[in-house]
């Protein structure tokens, strides 16, 4: 019981912060560009004005493509439910909180994604799906090889255990195979959260997410919420299992992942503002190539058991 008032508490947190954080990256995305920049609390004025306004839709969709935005928001807040930022050890929560779960729940996202797009009649939203498609036939395989790496070094799927074993100083990064993984494993959430070079700031839709231009209104508020939750939980996935620093108390530990996340947004926030632009499929093919590379040095060192 406790564990589950320990999820439900951070998703709320979670849904409670998380336009915060936009809200600072695209007011510090301006300072940096040298405008003005938006309030920091502009984020939160534009979810609660779309969340007022009632729902638009093309004549030609089906019931997916209307609960598309519900799907997608549950799905983003069951991922942050089941990361293990304020219950790490407590093996109850591992019924649910489990590297194969939060797996298919990516999986998951991309597909209701997907079949929106198409359902949308949108060619340009299609165009958007297929590159977010193409995106994970990248990324997946070496998000799994690192997933892998971390089972077999702590013999368990559990993310409460696993957040735990870490905590106690039982893995970390005086093994080889741990250290070289985090590269790769880091390298799969940045590209997650959709920053430049593999999405563009501020023209999402024009990219990767053609399907978000369709939706207008609550429905369009939902959307854009289920996106920043994805993003909250991906990086609190590279969080949990590669940083091991923690606490006895839950809420130091939601504290503590807040700050650790913030600082996490403002390092985005630099690399998409001062990294290079490239096409999507030169920049997929050359950095993807190399981190799947060293992936695949972690999966060696494991095996060669260093």
């Amino acid at each position: 019981m406790q564990t589950i008032l320990l999820m439900l508490l951070q998703l709320f947190v979670a849904i409670l912060l998380v336009p915060l954080f936009d809200g600072v990256a695209r007011n510090l995305r301006g300072k940096i560009q040298s405008r003005v920049g938006y309030p920091i609390l502009q984020t939160y004025y534009d979810i609660f004005k779309l969340l007022k306004r009632s729902r638009t839709m093309p004549n030609t969709i089906h019931w997916f493509f209307r609960a598309s935005p519900y799907m997608l928001f549950s799905i983003s807040a069951l991922l942050v439910m089941i990361m293990p930022i304020s219950y790490a050890g407590n093996s109850e929560g591992g019924m649910i909180s489990d590297i194969f779960v939060a797996v298919y729940l990516v999986a998951a996202f991309r597909f209701v994604f997907g079949v929106a797009s198409i359902d949308s009649s949108n060619p340009y939203a299609g165009v958007g799906a297929s590159r977010e498609s193409l995106i994970a036939v990248y990324v997946e395989p070496i998000m799994i090889i690192c997933l892998i790496i971390i089972a077999m070094l702590t013999q368990t799927t559990n993310l409460p255990i696993i957040k735990g074993v870490l905590q106690n100083g039982e893995i970390g990064y005086h093994i080889a195979s741990y250290a070289v993984a985090s590269i790769a494993f880091l390298w799969a959430m940045y590209v997650e959260m959709g920053r430049k070079p593999f999405d563009i700031a501020e023209a999402e839709q024009e990219v990767q997410e053609g399907v978000i231009g369709e939706y207008s209104g609550r429905d369009l508020g939902v959307a854009e919420m289920a996106l920043m939750l994805k993003q909250y939980a991906m990086i609190s996935f590279f969080l949990v299992i590669f940083v091991p620093f923690g606490f006895e108390n839950p809420l130091l530990n939601l504290a503590l992942n807040l700050v650790e996340v913030g600082v996490f947004y403002i390092g985005a926030i630099l690399i998409d503002n001062f990294g290079p632009r490239f096409r999507i499929l030169s920049s997929l093919k050359f950095n993807a190539l190399g981190i799947l590379f060293i992936s695949l040095i972690a999966l060696s060192l494991y095996i060669i058991g260093v």
